[in-house]
């Protein structure tokens, strides 16, 4: 028996017009009573949004209702038979399809997977189980199993698939016999008994809104109980010949139709970041003529949500997700993955991560561990680079009080996952442990927004965990705890936590709901070839030719359902603004959809014109207008002006005039505010902890007998066993890999280095001083206009040629270039660094007078390079760097810290933020010369 379809006609929006038949058709005296009905809809948004437009519609008329019951198109079936048996939950599904694969014959899983998973692979196994779980679900719900695959593909000239199809058959059949023996049923298994048995039947009325593209298995099941359902179709009945009898849509008539746009709808823009800009900017033109629940913004590509949230935030816009937040995103679901990545991985990294997760943080401030713990283990990291933290660099007595304090309170956390696998279930008492342990001392208010979404976060780990524990005993596995709850996690991966309803927020739609969405007011964003319509061609178990052949949803439907939807959207909203971008944030270029061309052949031509055409140059543009604005100008982010000193500067180390001469500020923000940046970010010795290392080795050669050789195998020796000394000293027994890759490369530079040592002991000269013989700092006095200031400096070595008292002051340089003294000190014949003339001062302080050699002893990346260089300056070049270092002092005194120098100097990034360094438009406390700006 054929279904009834009804034409809605595009005068009202489809739930409104829907909701004036509901009532028409139930109404009677002072009531409308449709408890008898079920009204099936596509989602349950647009469930939500009839119901609030059948409650207004009947107040305004003053109706008492009765409502209907709602409930969406992939529940429906259940509603029209009665299941013999209780249905398998998903991750039951899952687990029996993983069964069965794990079981299979080598030969019949080839066939699916060239690469199967390890056996021990549970995740592995369960991913494949996903997949071919799905290809399951579809097929059924067009009345076909794998083995009518394998049958009707023969039918193409191409297919060559059947063995595969074959075997898949088996397995699907294992499934379900394994499904038969727990006495489960497959619910797409239960529902295909229900039509080929006739079985489906209801004593009530169905109305169908909005499902244009229903399933055959559905459309058997209502052609069953024809007599008791309507079919609302939201099109005009000169239509009708585009949709089918059962309401859905005919592909082929779609593929000419002509989609009703005028071209000043569509707005072409550059990429992403400009589509969000273009939504907030035609809001500012409508000019307030609409609210915010009258305006609704289409998301084609749903990923733009987040972009377009922060762009009207940033507009004073309060905008909505109507799919919400995703779980993954909230903080215990990060928490929990925190965990399984400890667990996984006993390296530093994931223990950082997991102790900055914001929860935990407070969990360890509130165990009575040094406030400041975070900035120690950074600076613990900074300096021995653990790959994991434990061992002896924890030992008391060696290791941060604090940093032993943090791993053993985290331990104390993870003490509860470790142990042999066992069944899976029995991991949910720890799971739920840690997160009342970290939780529960936490008040909660449900109308905080932010508490509200833990608290649902909290229900839907709660129910997957219960489904855990529904597991039958003999498919429940043995795994570890990290297993657990990534598998356990992996349930609420495409979860999502409701958005509160906000009446003066604009909603943001997903493309599939924007049909039966009857706000008056719509943009459309990322009309793009590719999203809309989206097309599968490359699916390696059903391309698109086999779809077809089957009469699966292939590309010829979708295409069908996004030219109706867009149609739709063309006659019910006006305004209706849809705009398309030429690139992804990846500058890759983007087609315009399709759909776009969907009209005259004239027509077509003027729009590919108008979007391939070359961009115009881009103009400022104007603020937005009304009470959308753009945000402030001034956002409060400046340049902080430096603040003067409490008391004059009165000492500076020899390599702190390099800082001031390169940047002022830069200099003020490091050597009298003395900030630092310490983070955990590492991934290997930076420049100076590397030249650090080098120079400990040496400094401690350089105080050991093996400095008198003149033998290359003995001062290679000695500098090995330094070497090894000074890194296990440093970085324990678990370097980082990378680290110890660095120590080899020092190794190499060592060895280079044995041979111009060898050979400068054999030509007279002798280690007179190193670092480690002199005091921490060695301290000399510079006179500037009559006033001391004290240098401070560490000086490396310091030579003497034995026969004829020659002293050299020498500096060990390891950056990966081979510069002379000079390259360092000066450029374009001007002092930049001042640090060898100015250990002259340091050596007359120690008592040594008369001329001086001041050179480096180079140890850049190529050994070969390795030498000691000398510098060539005359006592008129010293003078001259005298005269710069007390002008730099001068400078100093009179507090000279501004403005910072732009750009930057080289190796200044730790202060990137503060400087605003590549900020477009910095705003600086005061202007260039240092004078309060204008109001």
């Amino acid at each position: 028996m054929a279904l009834t379809c009804r034409f809605l006609g595009f005068s009202r929006p489809a739930l409104a017009a829907a909701a004036d038949y509901l009532i028409q058709r139930y109404r009677h005296a002072a009531a409308a009573d449709m408890s008898r009905a079920i009204v099936v809809l596509p989602g349950r948004r647009a469930a939500r949004r009839l119901l609030e437009v059948l409650v207004q519609a009947t107040c305004e008329q003053g109706l008492a209702l009765t409502p209907p019951t709602l409930v969406t198109v992939g529940r429906l079936p259940e509603q029209l038979y009665q299941a013999q048996r209780p249905f398998a939950d998903p991750l039951t599904q899952q687990l029996v399809w993983a069964h069965v694969l794990r079981n299979a014959d080598r030969r019949q899983l080839a066939q699916m997977a060239a690469a199967p998973p390890g056996a021990d692979d549970l995740a592995g196994w369960l991913d494949l189980a996903q997949h071919l779980g799905r290809l399951h679900v579809e097929l059924a719900a067009d009345l076909l199993d794998f083995r009518d695959v394998a049958r009707r593909g023969r039918e193409l000239e191409a297919f060559d698939e059947h063995d595969r199809w074959a075997a898949l058959r088996q397995l699907q059949e294992a499934y379900l016999s394994r499904l038969d023996a727990l006495q489960l049923w497959d619910v797409q298994t239960a529902r295909l008994v229900a039509i080929q048995q006739r079985e489906c039947r209801t004593d009530r009325e169905i109305i169908v809104l909005g499902a244009v593209d229903m399933p055959r298995s559905l459309r058997q099941m209502l052609e069953q109980v024809a007599a008791q359902v309507e079919i609302l179709i939201h099109a005009p009945v000169e239509w009708a010949e585009r949709f089918d009898g059962d309401g859905c849509l005919i592909p082929a008539a779609w593929e000419a139709a002509s989609i009703g746009l005028d071209a000043d709808q569509v707005h072409v823009v550059a990429g992403p970041a400009d589509a969000a800009d273009a939504i907030a900017r035609r809001l500012a033109e409508w000019g307030g003529r609409y609210r915010a629940d009258e305006i609704s913004i289409g998301l084609a590509d749903e990923k733009m949500a987040g972009r377009v949230r922060r762009q009207l935030d940033a507009c004073g816009i309060a905008a909505r997700s109507a799919v919400g937040t995703a779980v993954v995103e909230t903080a215990p679901y990060r928490l929990l993955a925190a965990v399984e990545a400890c667990l996984h991985s006993d390296r530093y990294a994931e223990l950082a991560a997991l102790v900055r997760h914001p929860d935990v943080s407070a969990w360890i401030d509130a165990g009575g561990v040094a406030a400041d713990w975070l900035e120690r283990l950074d600076q613990f990291f900074g300096r021995h680079l653990p790959a994991r933290l434990d061992g002896d660099l924890l030992e008391p007595g060696i290791g941060d009080s604090a940093v032993r304090q943090v791993q053993a309170r985290v331990e104390s956390l993870l003490l509860r996952f470790r142990g042999p696998p066992r069944p899976w279930p029995d991991w949910n008492d720890a799971i739920r442990q840690t997160l009342v342990e970290l939780y529960a001392g936490r008040r909660w208010d449900r109308e905080r927004e932010a508490d509200r979404v833990y608290l649902e976060v909290f229900d839907q780990i709660r129910q997957a965990l219960t489904c855990v524990e529904l597991i039958p005993a003999d498919l429940a596995p043995a795994i570890t705890a990290e297993t657990a709850i990534r598998l356990t996690l992996r349930q609420l991966d495409t979860a999502n936590v409701s958005s509160r309803f906000d009446p003066e927020a604009i909603e943001l739609l997903g493309w599939l709901e924007l049909p039966l969405d009857d706000a008056p007011a719509l943009m459309v964003c990322s009309l793009c070839e590719g999203v809309v319509p989206s097309s599968v061609n490359a699916d390696a178990f059903l391309p698109n030719a086999l779809r077809s052949q089957l009469g699966v949803r292939d590309n010829a439907r979708r295409y069908a359902r996004d030219a109706y939807a867009l149609s739709v959207l063309a006659a019910t909203h006006r305004p209706l603004e849809l705009i398309v971008t030429r690139h992804n944030d990846a500058g890759d270029p983007l087609l315009p959809s399709r759909l776009l061309f969907a009209t005259e052949p004239a027509e077509i031509a003027r729009r590919a014109r108008r979007f391939f055409a070359t961009p115009p140059a881009r103009h400022e543009l104007p603020p937005l207008a009304g009470r959308m604005t753009m945000p402030a100008a001034d956002a409060g982010l400046v340049t902080p002006r430096p603040r003067s000193l409490d008391e004059p500067i009165r000492e500076l180390s020899v390599t702190a005039f390099r800082d001031y001469l390169a940047c002022p500020y830069r200099f003020y923000l490091r050597r009298v505010l003395r900030l630092r940046a310490c983070d955990d970010a590492a991934e290997e010795l930076d420049g100076g902890a590397f030249g650090s290392l080098i120079h400990e080795v040496l400094r401690q050669f350089g105080n050991g007998s093996a400095a008198e050789s003149s033998d290359v195998e003995q001062i290679r020796a000695d500098l090995h066993q330094r070497l090894e000394q000074c890194a296990k000293d440093q970085f324990g027994r678990h370097a980082m890999a990378s680290v110890r890759v660095q120590l080899e490369q020092i190794r190499l530079r060592l060895d280079a280095f044995a041979d111009v040592q060898a050979q400068r002991t054999a030509a007279g000269w002798k280690i007179e001083s190193t670092e480690g013989a002199q005091q921490d700092h060695t301290d000399a006095t510079l006179q500037v206009d009559g006033r001391p200031l004290v240098l401070r400096g560490r000086i490396d070595r310091i030579d003497v040629h034995r026969q004829t008292g020659q002293r050299a002051i020498l500096d060990y340089k390891s950056s990966d270039s081979a510069r002379t003294p000079e390259q360092f000190h000066q450029r374009g014949g001007e002092w930049i660094d001042l640090q060898l003339p100015l250990y002259r001062h340091l050596a007359r302080s120690l008592g040594i007078d008369g001329p001086l050699q001041l050179g480096y002893v180079l140890l850049p990346k190529d050994p070969t390079q390795v030498e000691f260089r000398m510098a060539e300056w005359s006592e008129s070049d010293l003078a001259a760097a005298d005269e710069v270092a007390r002008q730099v002092v001068r400078s100093i005194w009179q507090e000279v810290f501004w403005p910072p120098t732009d750009p930057p100097p080289d190796f200044s990034d730790d202060l990137a933020a503060i400087c605003q360094d590549g900020v477009f438009e910095r705003k600086l406390a005061v202007d260039d010369r240092g004078a309060a700006p204008a109001e």
